[in-house]
């Protein structure tokens, strides 16, 4: 960890713009100097890092290390943060007085910081005079890159089966349970078992279950966790019920909607990691028991939890893993390449069956320790190596150990990102994309060679993975890209506890002098968060950001909830390279809002989605570090010829006519591009999108839309990106063309399409089923349709299809072989479509939505009769 601050501050020191901020102050050469001696105490921690120091001598050296490179960090963010942007220069006696007495006033600031500097000069001299007497001479000695890769390619697992070892009979004894139909009270089933030993595996195993899914086509799932707020249960409840109800309704209220919205329903409801035998009673009531078969599942650590919740149902108590389940669940992990077939080396297996009576059956230990041995050569003498070092602690504590080992195990820029994990609540579900962001606003992230830092950021996540130090909870659409995760509530603590020794990471109300603090569900006061003024770089608050004008180090500031924009509560935070917050702008509030976000020179990522009622100024473009950009709908893009080549994101914005005349902005960088286009003349201003659009090599997500969507447009065969594409949305808001589509236009990779107010010549289906990777296709608002038609091994990866407001569709026919992938199917307000021919042949559909197409009462009993297999119909009349 102490390896991985020095990096960081010697890369903040490296930067262009802090040595000009440095020159201009008169302390850069001081500043040099110390980088220097940073230089040579990085390579002893590496080595400290790699050789995993439990000497406290040793550990006291490093620590000292860390805090002076702290020290260093503090007074360069002093520099940056009391240095105030550079203005024009003009000719001129007044504009030179001004210079002058601007540098006059800054001499006690920099008489005051050079002598700090020169205290942590001596301090440095002193920690190298104590290397010997701390023993660490023998440091350095060895060498490592920065980035340990994994020894294999990074793989996809399916989220649902990672992992599941020896969890068959477990899951068809609960599923039996759940479908008696000898017990139609509301009961409960509990899974019982300590921490690590895989209950919420085996509950979603049973909870994805086809035959569960046929029985209940209500499921519910909701964490529940150690600290727990009844009315947000509740309103996850409803949420999956997609029950919402008016902002002014009091609780009691809402909890007698709730109830009725069950009430003649059968569900399946998981409770899943409850603690409080009390919360039974609060929530109980709320779930009606019309004795129609509907069940509750839970999981739990304790038996009285399980007891309190059904006297009269016996919990099942998962077992621990037998030596021979945990062999195999430990070889899968660690040789995951391996053949299942293939005969594991006896010198190996007799490594293996030493290791894995240490985790005592524990799955999670056992995935963790595979996990670190995936990393290492596949040979007796390396695994022997890490049995021999591994700490295995006390009797007793061999899981924990277990764990802390693959903690101590990651490379040192590896830690930072887990320990990170610390920040978030118990059993949240967390945005990957924000965090890989955040990773880099940190400095966590080393630049590779041909790498951008959010490819590298998204490796070290998937080696996260790989290690079983995190788990993956959603996968986006293409497959592969990690959408949301969660951490094990054990793997949880031991960030937590790692954050707290390394002076990284506190949650509230544990604030004083810590650089990183998370805020989760409460409101504090200015006086509480007094002590962490001078050393706070992040804060992340779940709910409403307190006063942050005083904390002008802050380089990542995180808030959920939305707000009014307040200027004496925001200040001046020029050091901040994240800033995600939702906020309401007052008219008379948006030059400061500007001023706000254009102060900030180093930002990064800027994430305004929620924050509406402003549009950004000119001079916030200018700001030439912007990654991602992700605003409110309809602010202005870039002026034009500006220079933004590290943009990767840019969203919520609409074109300048400018760009006609003038050019347009250099986003040839752009990964994601959301981009409204105003009506001009002629078409002028499309051929400015076709111009800016010629210039991105590397777009994979395109969303446009705007009046009058030229054919040149939909032909994307010329275009850079064509190759790359794989998320595609037009929207044509006044349709003039009628479009011909050919297959040829549309990029072969393509995974979603969206087509919104399109005017299609003929049935577009012939040509869009030929797109071998199509897996989303939404189709909305069309007045010249009047048949669709997909033929046999059409569509052949289509999960999912969504039909709406084609208002002139009569006919819809499915050859049979069609679409065989198909999951997902919503047809919403084609009041002239008949039952499509063909429907049965659908054999895979899990969900279909037949919603507002003023069919009659015999077609919606055809329609139930031929889609007898559907598991989830909805048919409102």
């Amino acid at each position: 960890m102490a390896a991985g601050v020095v990096k960081f501050v010697l890369e903040k020191l490296g930067d262009a713009f802090v040595m000009e901020v440095l020159h201009l102050n008169g302390v850069s050469k001081q500043v040099e100097k110390l980088t220097c001696e940073l230089r040579l105490f990085q390579a002893f921690l590496k080595d400290a890092d790699r050789k995993r120091i439990v000497d406290e001598r040793q550990k006291q050296w490093v620590k000292e290390v860390r805090d002076v490179a702290y020290d260093i960090e503090d007074v360069t963010d002093t520099i940056l943060s009391e240095y105030s942007e550079k203005t024009e220069e003009k000719p001129g006696i007044i504009e030179a007085g001004k210079r002058l007495w601007t540098g006059i006033k800054k001499i006690p600031t920099v008489h005051r910081l050079a002598n700090e500097i020169n205290k942590i000069q001596e301090r440095i001299k002193e920690i190298e005079a104590s290397r010997d007497r701390f023993g660490i001479t023998n440091l350095g000695e060895g060498t490592e890159g920065e980035i340990r890769r994994p020894v294999r390619p990074i793989v996809f697992p399916d989220v649902d089966e990672d992992g599941i070892v020896g969890f068959e009979a477990d899951r068809d004894k609960i599923i039996s349970l759940l479908l008696d139909e000898k017990i139609m009270r509301r009961s409960v089933v509990s899974i019982v078992g300590t921490g690590g030993l895989g209950k919420t595996t085996l509950a979603r195993k049973v909870y994805n279950s086809e035959a569960v899914k046929k029985q209940f086509l209500i499921r519910i799932w909701v964490v529940i966790s150690q600290t727990f707020n009844l009315i947000d249960i509740l309103q996850k409840i409803a949420d999956q019920l997609k029950i919402h109800p008016p902002k002014d309704l009091n609780d009691y209220d809402q909890l007698t909607l709730l109830h009725q919205s069950l009430a003649e329903k059968k569900y399946l409801l998981i409770l899943d990691d409850i603690w409080e035998k009390n919360l039974w009673n609060q929530i109980e009531e709320v779930l009606p028991n019309k004795k129609n078969g509907s069940r509750i599942l839970i999981t739990t650590r304790f038996d009285e939890v399980a007891q309190k919740a059904d006297p009269k149902s016996v919990p099942y108590k998962l077992p621990f893993l037998t030596e021979e389940l945990s062999l195999e669940l430990f070889f899968k992990k660690a040789l995951p390449d391996s053949d299942t077939n293939e005969k594991i080396p006896d010198d190996l297996y007799d490594i293996g069956k030493q290791l894995t009576r240490k985790c005592g059956g524990l799955p999670l230990a056992l995935k963790v320790l595979g996990g670190l041995l995936s990393t290492k050569p596949a040979n007796c003498v390396s695994w022997c190596r890490e049995m021999e070092t591994m700490d295995w602690g006390n009797e007793g504590e061999e899981c924990i150990a277990i764990i802390g080992t693959s903690y101590e195990d990651l490379p040192f820029a590896l830690k930072s990102c887990f320990i990170y994990f610390a920040a978030f609540p118990e059993d949240y579900e967390i945005d990957a994309i924000s965090l890989l962001w955040m990773w880099i606003a940190e400095g966590f992230i080393p630049q590779q060679e041909n790498k951008t830092l959010e490819d590298t950021a998204e490796m070290f996540l998937e080696d996260l993975v790989q290690r079983s130090m995190i788990q993956v909870w959603e996968r986006d659409y293409y497959g592969g890209f990690i959408k949301t995760c969660r951490i094990h509530d054990i793997l949880h603590d031991l960030a937590i506890r790692k954050a707290r020794e390394e002076n990284f990471l506190v949650a509230f109300p544990k604030v004083d002098g810590v650089r990183r603090l998370a805020i989760h569900d409460t409101k504090p006061s200015g006086e509480l968060l007094a002590s962490a003024v001078l050393n706070l770089r992040s804060l992340w608050c779940r709910g409403q950001a307190p006063n942050v004008s005083q904390f002008t180090r802050l380089n990542v500031l995180s808030s959920s909830e939305t707000a009014n924009y307040e200027p004496d509560k925001f200040g001046r935070l020029s050091l901040l390279r994240y800033v995600k917050v939702c906020l309401v702008v007052r008219q008379e509030d948006k030059i400061s809002f500007g001023k706000f976000i254009g102060g900030m020179r180093f930002l990064q990522t800027l994430d305004l989605q929620e924050t509406c009622g402003c549009d950004l100024p000119d001079f916030v473009w200018n700001i030439r570090t912007l990654r991602h950009v992700l605003l409110y709908a309809q602010n202005l893009g870039p002026p034009p010829s500006i220079d933004l080549t590290n943009l990767q994101t840019l969203t919520g914005v609409k074109a300048r006519e400018s760009w006609v005349a003038q050019g347009s902005p250099n986003l040839s960088n752009v990964k994601h591009l959301q981009l409204y286009v105003p009506e001009a003349q002629g078409g002028v201003q499309w051929d400015a999108i076709v111009t800016l659009l010629n210039t991105m090599k590397y777009l994979v997500i395109l969303h446009l839309w705007g009046p009058d969507i030229p054919l040149k447009i939909f032909d994307m065969r010329h275009f850079l990106f064509h190759c790359r594409l794989t998320d595609l949305t037009l929207y044509d808001e006044e349709p003039l063309n009628q479009i011909v589509l050919d297959l040829d236009m549309l990029p072969k990779y393509l995974i979603k399409l969206e087509l919104i107010n399109i005017k299609f010549w003929k049935d577009p289906f012939p040509v869009l089923e030929k797109l071998e990777n199509l897996r989303y296709l939404h189709l909305y608002t069309s007045k010249l349709l009047l048949r669709l038609c997909c033929s046999t091994r059409g569509f052949g990866k289509l999960e999912e299809l969504f039909l709406w407001n084609l208002t002139r569709l009569e006919e819809w026919e499915i050859e049979e072989g069609a679409m065989p992938m198909l999951k997902n199917l919503k047809v919403s307000n084609c009041p002239g479509l008949r039952v499509p021919l063909g429907l049965q042949y659908l054999t895979v559909l899990q969900h279909l939505r037949w919603m507002y197409n003023q069919s009659s009462e015999t077609e919606e009993n055809e329609i139930r009769s031929i889609c007898k297999h559907v598991p989830d119909l909805y048919y409102p009349r």
